[in-house]
């Protein structure tokens, strides 16, 4: 016995340590690296020389893998609804088994009395047997039944998600191109400017030398090349650092090129939105956001729960009908048979506690109705923001737009100045800076009234992309958004939102949908 320990000991040790997984050595994490890269790009339509913000949008949809991780989410739900669905079904089990001994069994029977006597009872050394049942647990019926329920709730859950992140991926990427294109535009208006700046360096080379002029001035100078090196450096690190966004939300490979064309001019217009119903906006935010109909249907989960937790706590049974069963003994008067049954099972300790599983899955209940009540006032109170936000931007702009015509034009003052020797290299690159300044300043806000434009729209839940574009071609993908956005671009947002409102609720008025 202590050998065989032993033996077992070993092989056990021995099984142990050949199970155990070696890590992943250099050469095969960098391989795997490079083949999903390959496989992701090879996917991938190369994009255009001059690329247009419709044509971004359709590649982020396509190929961007975070909403696509949101769509394969969606069918791994309905996937576990399907397993779900299949568990309410009757089980029907069929079972076999072979057994076998060394020499025959055999025995003498038995009387009532208990003497032996001379029939001789006997079965052969190999027995067959086979059975086939079809049973039905009444109660795991109606606990899988609702639990198939929780999940259709949560395939409603994951499409609520990938629909915000579709909408939200086309935010991220209208943000990205804005700040990437106005960037790129800033460093081609300013070549001329660095051409300026070299040949100012040279001068300035040479001033250091001539002792007849001013300290000061020479520091002054400098230090105004050195406030315009410094400003050409802040915006190609702005302009790198948007393009190598806007790569990453296309999923476009780390060196690939990219000239961007400019926005839709609906992208570059400042609305007025006084005429805005705020009401019809609140009434389309409170059945459109994804979140709060997200909720809702988390909501619903919730009182299943209760249902699950009172059908836990009654008796199961389960009925056993048309078994058919087989045994090959030779020897038995009957050897094929049907069986019924009914079996009855019950948790005692479920019923004992469910006082408290029930209080505790009503509870459940109230924390989803306070998670809805608190997300349906901040769905309102973000698009109500959004909405202020829009207005003072617009405000703002006006302003930028002013302070950059009054700086551009006292730039080519002074250039012209400077040509009829009135006006010194200095004081042109001091107003060239300005204007450089006051042009960023511009786009920035542009930028930010598209961005803010977008949000609104994003935050009142409809749908500005269509849900099923991913499943088209590049090139049709990019004429069913241009087509989609001429909704946009045709009508202003206070008209969308009466739109909107009117396909919401066709058959009501504001004041007894929308909110106050």
């Amino acid at each position: 016995m202590i050998k065989k320990g032993i033996i077992f000991y070993l092989v056990s040790l021995l099984t142990a340590c050949s199970v155990s997984s070696p890590p992943l050595t250099i050469d095969e994490r960098y391989n795997e690296a490079t083949n999903d890269l390959k496989q992701l790009f090879s996917e991938q339509e190369k994009p255009t020389h001059k690329m247009d913000f419709y044509e971004a949008l359709a590649r982020g949809v396509k190929y961007n893998l975070d909403y696509r991780v949101k769509l394969v989410n969606t069918a791994l739900q309905i996937g576990q609804l399907k397993v779900a669905e299949f568990t309410m079904f009757p089980a029907l089990n069929a079972t076999g088994s072979l057994y076998t001994r060394s020499n025959a069994f055999s025995s003498f029977g038995i009387t009532t009395a208990g003497t032996p006597t001379d029939v001789l009872n006997a079965t052969p050394d190999t027995v067959r047997s086979a059975r086939i049942a079809l049973s039905w647990n009444i109660l795991d019926f109606g606990i899988n039944y609702v639990r198939a329920k929780e999940q259709s709730e949560k395939v409603l859950i994951a499409e609520e998600e990938a629909r915000r992140q579709l909408q939200q991926l086309a935010q991220e990427i209208l943000v990205s191109y804005w700040s990437a294109y106005s960037a790129q535009q800033l460093m081609d208006d300013t070549k001329a400017f660095q051409k300026l700046l070299q040949k100012s360096k040279a001068k300035l080379v040479v001033a250091t030398k001539d002792y007849t002029i001013p300290k000061e001035s020479i520091l002054n100078y400098q230090a105004a090349l050195l406030e315009g090196e410094r400003r050409l450096i802040q915006l190609q690190y702005k302009y790198d650092k948007a393009i190598s966004e806007l790569r990453h939300l296309l999923f476009l490979p780390v060196d690939q090129k990219i000239v961007l064309a400019p926005l839709p001019a609906m992208f570059r217009k400042a609305q007025n939105l006084r005429y805005v119903d705020l009401q019809k906006m609140d009434a389309i935010t409170l059945v459109s956001r994804p979140e709060l109909r997200g909720q809702q249907y988390q909501q619903r989960i919730a009182k299943f729960g209760v249902k699950t937790v009172i059908l836990q706590s009654l008796p199961g049974i389960t009925p056993n009908y048309g078994a058919w069963n087989y045994n090959s003994n030779k020897f038995l008067i009957n050897n094929i048979w049907l069986d019924r049954s009914v079996d009855v099972s019950w948790n005692l300790l479920n019923l004992a506690s469910l006082p408290t599983t029930y209080k505790t899955a009503e509870f459940q209940v109230k924390f989803e109705r306070l998670k809805l009540m608190a997300l349906t006032m901040t769905a309102l109170t973000e698009t109500r923001y959004a909405f202020a936000h829009y207005n003072t931007l617009r405000r703002e702009y006006a302003v930028a737009h002013k302070q950059y015509l009054t700086a551009q034009e006292l730039y080519q003052l002074n250039s012209n100045r400077r040509l009829a020797s009135l006006a010194s290299d200095q004081q042109v690159i001091l107003s060239r800076l300005k204007a450089i300044a006051a042009k960023m300043d511009e786009n920035l806000l542009i930028s930010d009234l598209s961005t803010v434009l977008g949000e609104l729209y994003l935050s009142i839940g409809v749908d500005i992309l269509p849900p099923d574009i991913m499943n088209l071609p590049l090139d049709k993908a990019v004429k069913a958004l241009k087509r989609n956005f001429a909704i946009r671009n045709n009508a202003n947002f206070p008209q969308f939102i009466n739109l909107a409102y009117s396909k919401i609720f066709p058959h009501s008025n504001c004041d007894n949908k929308a909110t106050t």
